[in-house]
C-alpha cells in the first residue's frame, strides 16, 4: 500500500496557479485605469463661460412722440437675472404752435428682463411705472403767461407708464405709453386775466439712448 504524498497533485498545482495568474492580471488591469474625481462634472462646469450680472442698471434716453418732445434717466438695481426695481426721471413737452404742455415727473419702476444673448448683453424688458408729477406748465397759444401755479389741491399729479424694450450692447429702445391724472394750474394773462387750465396729459412715444450693460463675460479656468 502506497503512503499519500506530502505534495499536491499536478492538477491542484495548476488549478492553484492559474488562479494566481487571473488575481495578478485582474490587479493589475484595475492599477492602470485613472480614479475620476468626484468633481468632475464641476470642472467642466467652471470651463464654460459664464456672466455675471451687474448689479445696477442707468439708461439716458431721448422721447419722440406725436408732437411731443421728452427725456427719461432711470438708474435702479438688479434682484437677479429676471426683475429689477428704480427710479425713474421723465420729462415730456408739447412745442407746438398752439398751446403746449410741459412736465416733470419722479416715478418708481419695476421691470421684469429677459436675456436673449448673454455674449452681447441683449435682452427684452417690460417696465411698470407709477409716480408723481412734480412740474406742470402751460402756455397759452399767442398769449403772454404771466404766472401761473401748479394747484396741488385741486390736482391729481399722478402719473404712469407701461414700456417694452430691447437693451443690447450699450444702447436702448422702447415704446412707452404713459397718462397722467388731473392736472390743474391757476395762471395770470398779459392782459391781466386770471384763470385756472385743466388738463389729462396722455403720450405714447418712442425711445432711445444708452444704457449700462447687465451682464459682462467671464471665462474661469478649471481647477485641479
Amino acid at each position: 500500500m502506497k503512503t499519500p504524498s506530502k505534495f499536491p497533485s499536478s492538477a491542484y498545482f495548476g488549478a492553484a496557479l492559474l488562479v494566481i495568474l487571473f488575481l495578478l492580471s485582474h490587479y493589475q488591469v484595475h492599477a492602470q485605469v485613472p480614479s475620476v474625481p468626484k468633481d468632475s462634472a464641476l470642472v467642466l462646469k467652471k470651463e464654460k463661460a459664464t456672466y455675471v450680472p451687474y448689479p445696477i442698471y442707468i439708461d439716458a434716453s431721448i422721447e419722440l412722440g406725436f408732437g411731443m418732445v421728452g427725456a427719461n434717466a432711470n438708474a435702479g438695481v438688479y434682484l437677479n437675472h429676471k426683475h429689477a426695481i428704480g427710479l425713474s426721471i421723465f420729462a415730456v413737452g408739447t412745442p407746438s404752435l398752439g398751446d403746449s404742455y410741459n412736465m416733470s415727473c419722479l416715478g418708481l419702476q419695476y421691470s421684469i428682463n429677459t436675456i436673449l444673448d448673454a455674449s452681447t448683453n441683449m435682452m427684452i424688458y417690460y417696465k411698470l411705472e407709477a409716480g408723481k408729477v412734480i412740474n406742470y406748465l402751460w402756455t397759452k397759444d399767442g398769449i403772454s403767461v404771466v404766472s401761473q401755479q401748479f394747484d396741488l389741491k385741486h390736482s391729481q399729479p399722478y402719473y404712469g407708464r407701461i414700456t417694452a424694450g430691447l437693451r443690447f450692447a450699450w444702447f436702448n429702445c422702447y415704446a412707452a405709453l404713459g397718462s397722467t391724472g388731473n392736472l390743474k394750474t391757476n395762471y395770470v394773462l398779459e392782459t391781466g386775466y386770471t384763470g385756472t387750465n385743466s388738463f389729462n396729459f396722455t403720450h405714447f412715444t418712442f425711445g432711445g439712448g444708452l444704457s449700462l450693460p447687465m451682464h459682462k463675460s467671464k471665462k474661469t479656468s478649471a481647477s485641479k
